[in-house]
């Protein structure tokens, strides 16, 4: 795209940003990499021990996301219906636990509907005995008639143990005191809204709050040494920290939250130790977490990338305010004035096109990385951080007579457009073919 066409393709991003196109409409951009319902549809679970059996708890979350939907107008609102069932499948695939849910979305306006940041979040517990057991999900959206399937293996520990024993670690997004009514959120003294997804950095998440129980054994010592780390697999140990826990009543419940302020984009693992006499290690949990690229990581990790990035959108006069700046808060200043000036609802906490704008990067570089290239470097990157997700994709991954190439289709805006990506090498590099800009294409309904 020529950069003197940036500014009226910062208009259509805003366009395609407030007002999305087709309510409801399903793509694929992901080839065989993560499908959208890996992006929009996120499940996880985390075992504990079980007050009422002589086993586990089984806690399996769930995260469903507006746009894997299919919306359809109704006296003035857009309306979703979908069912959920989750089964737990014990020896030779026994039916041991199961839950079924319908539920009926209404949103006010088509932007709700594709809105990635409108979502249901729940939890369904599970009393089970010690052993193995295959957890199995199945999503079916009655408007689409759309099926999504997905399953986990899960090991059910003895907690009856002679030494301290962790339960799962459990990933936190909100905590608070427990009401007078019962909610299958709470845990002892405080009721825990988990944090279905993994990934760190975005929206402010720059915290790790997480949830561990530890359950005295039968040894009876009062006290308990826990050590926490963080590491990265080629950093190394970016974190750690060691305390003595005193037990009481036989449970030991933490709530804690690891500050993720200078901890740059990349996969990390959490890791909880619990050593007793002589320091020997008696138990251990570990759990994987991402901290995501953001336009707060940029500004402190890779602030040249902050400007090719939006050099994407607008023209190179329209940053030289941003270049040269070191200091991290000078390019703080700026690039909030930057985007102030092109925030379509000022004086509301949100910016929406540049929320909408950062999103796209970290979806490009997940999914159209080659190699040690970020995925918003490439052709289907570029586009897709001009023109966020295609109404429609033409994905030929096995050609006999040619070589593997998708067409993307956008029927929103003032003109439809079609784009053709060519992979000539075979090894995932996409290459825009002309016309660039999409333009005078027929597009192929």
């Amino acid at each position: 795209m020529k950069t003197k066409c940036a500014k009226a393709l910062l208009a259509l991003i805003c366009l395609v940003t407030i007002s999305p196109s087709v309510v409801g409409q399903h793509f694929s951009i992901y080839g065989d990499q993560n499908k959208p319902q890996d992006v929009f549809f996120v499940t996880d679970y985390a075992v504990f021990r079980s007050d009422s059996t002589d086993g586990g708890r089984l806690e399996v979350y769930y995260q469903i996301h507006n746009p894997i939907l299919k919306f359809v107008e109704d006296s003035g609102l857009f309306v979703a219906e979908y069912l959920l069932k989750i089964e737990v499948l014990g020896k030779d695939d026994t039916l041991v636990g199961s839950f079924r849910r319908n539920r009926e979305v209404k949103v006010p306006t088509k932007n709700k509907t594709r809105s990635h940041y409108d979502y249901r979040t729940n939890q369904v517990n599970f009393e089970l005995f010690k052993g193995k057991y295959k957890v199995k999900f199945l999503l079916r959206d009655f408007n689409s008639d759309v099926v999504i399937e997905r399953d986990f293996d899960v090991k059910v520990p003895d907690f009856n143990h002679k030494t301290a024993k962790l339960s799962d670690i459990e990933l936190v997004q909100a905590a608070g005191a427990i009401d007078d009514k019962p909610s299958k959120f709470d845990k002892g003294n405080l009721t825990l809204i988990p944090a279905v997804s993994s990934d760190y950095g975005d929206n402010n998440a720059w915290k790790l709050k997480y949830y561990t129980e530890i359950y005295q054994g039968q040894d009876s010592a009062d006290e308990i040494r826990v050590e926490t780390v963080v590491r990265h697999r080629l950093r190394g140990m970016l974190y750690r920290d060691s305390l003595t826990s005193t037990f009481n009543s036989g449970i030991i419940r933490e709530l804690r939250e690891i500050s993720l302020d200078r901890i740059k984009p990349g996969d990390y693992e959490l890791q909880i130790t619990l050593r007793g006499k002589r320091n020997k290690k008696i138990d251990v949990k570990h759990r994987d977490f991402s901290m995501l690229w953001s336009e707060r990581a940029y500004l402190k990790f890779d602030f040249n990338t902050i400007i090719r990035q939006l050099q994407v959108i607008v023209t190179s006069d329209e940053t030289k305010e941003l270049k040269g700046m070191e200091n991290y808060e000078d390019r703080v200043k700026a690039f909030d004035e930057f985007w102030y000036d092109r925030d379509p609802t000022p004086g509301t906490p949100i910016n929406e096109v540049k929320r909408e704008f950062y999103r796209r990067v970290r979806v490009a570089n997940a999914n159209f990385r080659v190699f040690t290239r970020d995925g918003w470097k490439t052709d289907r990157g570029r586009v897709y951080l001009l023109l966020g997700e295609p109404d429609q994709i033409d994905d030929y991954a096995l050609v006999s007579d040619s070589p593997p190439y998708q067409r993307w289709h956008y029927y929103h805006g003032s003109r439809a457009r079609s784009f053709l990506f060519v992979d000539f090498n075979s090894d995932g590099e996409y290459r825009l073919q002309y016309p660039l800009d999409g333009l005078n294409l027929r597009p192929e309904f």
